[in-house]
């Protein structure tokens, strides 16, 4: 075989983001320090790190993807290529081989569940002919399995569920549809239980301490959105493209306003803090005077902020794993990724080389017959099912 050439070299670099310069001058404006700190500024710095820890592994996690994207897309995506097409062939070739003599009524069997197989996954690629390859060597076609496999995972999900999903006589045609509903259906689920403790919690006599610590966190609530607001509003004043004359300003204080509208709408106070920064409309010792003023209101938004960026992180680590089909049980890191699409890569060649085989030792009759035989062993050994030995 000839030599290949590597996904990785082992000596590849790997940059990790950082924080951009004025993003680190605003954390490092709003902290308190030099002197004693008061637990309210000590818990303000925890959230301030907090914050800028998350921002820099969500980015981290980002710019992690989309080089291993490249990579993948070079290495990888070439060799799934030439696998389908390997598992097309050994598809088309097994349908023309059942049409001619000399098979028993066992192999015959054998060899139509190895073809529904691997017709099956190179149908899921949105071959149509595959479609219809399967169909005519089973009982029922792709779309209708996935049929029936959705109405039994819907009964599933309505008895964990405890209700129906969607109307009585409604039917999913793919898992992907019923996934979609379900979970539609338990937000609402979610969102009705919620509002019935709140209604239940509302109608509960509160003590005089309950009452007060409402009140406290409605007042800081409120005092957060005002300083949001505040902020934001500077930055509208300031940023207003309309009231410029320079083409080559109004373009810059566009795309700064476009950012300021953004990072109001997800109450991103660093965000906008940068933005004001970037600007020029306050200094350093006006952001530490107002973190001073504003400890209570900033810290709520602070709160806010890492609960967000905890659950965007979530999200966006899902999504790396979901395109690289890296394993849910392994912490993500760059040296995890590179060695699971090492790994993959290795994989690849090593089944692409077996199908080769395969395909030239089922020329040969009794070869195949004993190929079909083996498959059968080795499913009865591992108590699976053969097509899973087959072919990949």
């Amino acid at each position: 075989m000839p030599h290949q050439p590597r996904l990785f070299k082992e000596d590849q670099p790997h940059n990790p983001a950082t924080p951009a310069p004025a993003a680190k001058l605003v954390v490092g404006a709003l902290k308190f320090g030099g002197g004693q700190v008061s637990p309210a500024q000590k818990r303000f710095n925890q959230l301030l790190n907090q914050t800028e820890t998350l921002a820099k592994k969500i980015e981290e996690t980002d710019k992690l993807a989309d080089a291993h994207r490249l990579v993948a897309a070079r290495t990888l995506a070439p060799l799934e290529k030439e696998q389908v097409a390997l598992m097309r062939q050994m598809a088309v070739w097994l349908d023309a081989r059942l049409q001619r003599k000399g098979l028993s009524a066992k192999q015959k069997n054998m060899a139509r569940e190895i073809l529904c197989h691997l017709a099956a996954a190179v149908a899921s690629t949105g071959d149509e002919a595959m479609h219809t390859l399967y169909a005519a060597h089973s009982a029922t076609s792709l779309k209708e399995e996935e049929k029936a496999d959705a109405a039994d995972m819907k009964m599933f999900m309505e008895d964990m569920l405890g209700e129906k999903i969607g109307d009585r006589d409604t039917s999913f045609d793919s898992l992907e549809d019923l996934l979609r509903a379900s979970m539609a259906k338990m937000q609402e689920k979610d969102a009705f239980e919620a509002t019935a403790r709140a209604s239940r919690k509302t109608k509960r006599k509160k003590s005089a301490a309950q009452t007060k610590a409402e009140a406290m966190v409605t007042a800081q609530t409120e005092d957060a959105t005002g300083a949001l607001r505040t902020i934001y509003r500077q930055l509208v004043s300031a940023l207003h493209p309309d009231r410029e004359t320079d083409h080559a300003e109004q373009v810059r204080k566009t795309a700064l306003m476009k950012e300021a509208n953004a990072a109001y709408e997800k109450r991103d106070l660093l965000g906008l803090l940068q933005l004001q920064l970037r600007a020029d409309l306050v200094d350093a010792n006006q952001m530490t005077s107002m973190a001073k003023e504003k400890l209570a209101a900033l810290t709520t938004l602070l709160k806010d902020r890492v609960k967000v960026l905890t659950e965007e992180l979530f999200m966006a680590e899902q999504r790396v794993m979901g395109e690289f089909n890296f394993p849910m049980f392994v912490p993500l890191s760059a040296n995890a990724l590179r060695r699971h699409l090492t790994e993959s890569e290795r994989n690849l060649r090593e089944e692409i080389a077996i199908m080769k085989q395969d395909l030239a030792l089922v020329q040969d009759d009794a070869r195949f017959k004993r190929w079909l035989k083996e498959q059968h062993q080795a499913a009865q050994n591992h108590d699976l099912d053969p097509l899973d030995f087959a072919f990949d």
